[in-house]
């Protein structure tokens, strides 16, 4: 005789449940996060790809004033 057993009886049914979505603050650090690299990638294809002392004190600078890299 053999017995058959069901995924319920092993896993909570909570943890089955799509994970929720994040909430505003963390979405918003996110896009934040993302738009600070594509910054950087762009400022970095202009330098050739080196990074040097001085490019990345302008771009830490760019970076923590808001400014961004557009100048």
């Amino acid at each position: 005789m053999s017995v058959l057993a069901h995924t319920s009886d092993f896993t909570d049914r909570r943890a089955l449940r799509a994970s929720p979505r994040p909430g505003l603050l963390r979405r918003f650090l996110q896009w934040r996060q993302h738009q600070a690299e594509q910054a950087i990638a762009f400022h970095l294809g202009l330098t050739g790809g080196r990074l040097t002392d001085e490019i990345e004190r302008r771009m830490t600078e760019r970076l923590m004033g808001g400014g961004g890299f557009r100048g």
